[in-house]
């Protein structure tokens, strides 16, 4: 027959070092006043928010986060084909336009640029004629229709 012993840790016996039971609250001061910035940037883990994150994953269950990973998934893959979609839509109207809006551009300006010439012509004749008041519109003379003068 197998007899069982017991058998104790002497790590577990000894006393560990640690804060003393004994210790009273009464010479307890507050230590936050007496750090300085630095002393608390020491104090913080060297825990990025990616580590929390990925410690996160135990608390949540494997199927939701597949759930939550296709919705994700879905969710992106949705947005990306809509700014594919709108992107070539853009391309279309943007070009369409320039091909049918900029040739009539063009020739609105050029039927402008016409007016303005004949505005300009018209303002010659018509200063030409206040400054010489007896001339007729033929202009030179000894031209056909010129007056003579005597």
């Amino acid at each position: 027959m197998v007899q069982l012993e017991e058998v104790e840790d002497q790590d577990l016996v000894r006393e560990q070092p640690g804060p003393y039971q004994e210790e009273e609250d009464d010479d307890y001061t507050d230590t936050d006043s007496s750090l300085s910035d630095d002393d608390i940037a020491s104090l913080a883990p060297s825990e990025t928010a990616l580590d929390r994150l990925y410690a996160l994953k135990d608390m949540i269950p494997p199927s939701t986060r597949r759930s939550i990973a296709n919705t994700s998934s879905s969710v992106f893959s949705a947005i990306k084909s809509l700014s594919l979609f709108s992107g070539k839509g853009l391309y279309i109207v943007s070009t369409g336009g320039l091909m049918v809006f900029l040739p009539y551009m063009m020739a609105v300006m050029e039927e402008q640029q016409i007016v303005e010439m004949e505005r300009e012509q018209k303002a010659r004749e018509m200063g030409s004629e206040i400054m010489s008041p007896g001339a007729q519109a033929g202009g030179l003379p000894g031209a056909p229709g010129a007056k003579a003068s005597l």
